[in-house]
């Protein structure tokens, strides 16, 4: 009987800390001795805190791209997110050769271009197949602290998770350097949704924005959002082993992560 293998996208927005977290993952895995495995699918990535075992960069040069189609960066970065799509057999039969038991997946800087885009959905669709896949959702706490911009990052949330078709935990990233009164608001929205509800109602937008808030809080509600976010810091380690038993639940039981 095939290894069991599981894979887990790293995915949020630009600077929440993605390329950080596979580094931080990696490392736990190999502490633990479990067969692990790093890919890199951000093609225009210039420094990477880890040495990735199959990295995209090996089969599209983004400067290549950017000369020969007379590309912008956002223009090169669709076109080489486009041309890995055409790699992807490549990359699954890498891969299969190397046959790890947990494959972290480095996903590109700008969400939009993995998550929206059918060629994103066709890379993930194509990595995940035939193993049991999760994604850790990260929130860069810059973009949410204020009452509105929280709930809307966890809408984002929900919408790439609907474009993906993936498994999904939730964490707020850089746990580290948020400071304590910003970090008492984040838990209490997170602990309360209701107190989330009530500051949004009382920021003083208009009746519309705060009707749009209040909208999209049902939703968060409706699918259980808030109350399952992890506070993690990549860079101190706090809470990576929560992260890695909320994964550990959605497997399974796998006992092998604390021998």
């Amino acid at each position: 009987m095939a290894q069991r293998s599981y894979v887990i996208f790293m995915l949020g927005t630009a600077g929440s800390g993605k390329t950080v977290l596979t580094r931080t993952l990696y490392d736990w895995f190999n502490e633990k001795h479990l067969d692990v495995a790093t890919l890199n699918l951000d093609a225009g990535v210039r420094r990477l805190p880890y040495n990735p075992d199959i990295d995209v960069r090996d089969l599209v040069n983004i400067d290549n791209l950017t000369e020969k189609l007379d590309l912008g960066p956002n223009g090169a970065m669709i076109a080489s997110m486009d041309l890995i799509a055409t790699k992807i057999d490549e990359i699954k039969a890498e891969i299969d050769y190397i046959g790890p038991e947990y494959l972290l997946v480095d996903t590109p800087g700008q969400i939009e271009l993995f998550a929206y885009r059918s060629s994103g959905r066709l890379v993930s669709s194509v990595i995940s197949d035939e193993s049991q896949p999760t994604s850790v959702f990260l929130i860069d706490p810059s973009l949410a602290m204020r009452p509105e911009g929280f709930s809307s990052i966890l809408l984002l949330s929900i919408s790439v998770a609907f474009q993906l078709s993936l498994p999904q935990i939730v964490a707020i990233s850089k746990d580290d350097i948020i400071e304590k009164e910003q970090m008492e608001n984040l838990e209490n929205w997170i602990e309360s949704p209701d107190s989330l509800v009530a500051d949004i109602q009382s920021v003083g937008q208009t009746s519309l924005s705060q009707q749009l808030g209040l909208s999209i809080m049902e939703i968060l509600e409706q699918f259980k959002t808030t109350g399952d976010l992890i506070p993690i810091s990549a860079n101190t380690g706090h809470n990576i082993d929560t992260l890695i038993g909320q994964m550990e639940r959605d497997w399974g039981e796998r006992d092998d992560f604390y021998e």
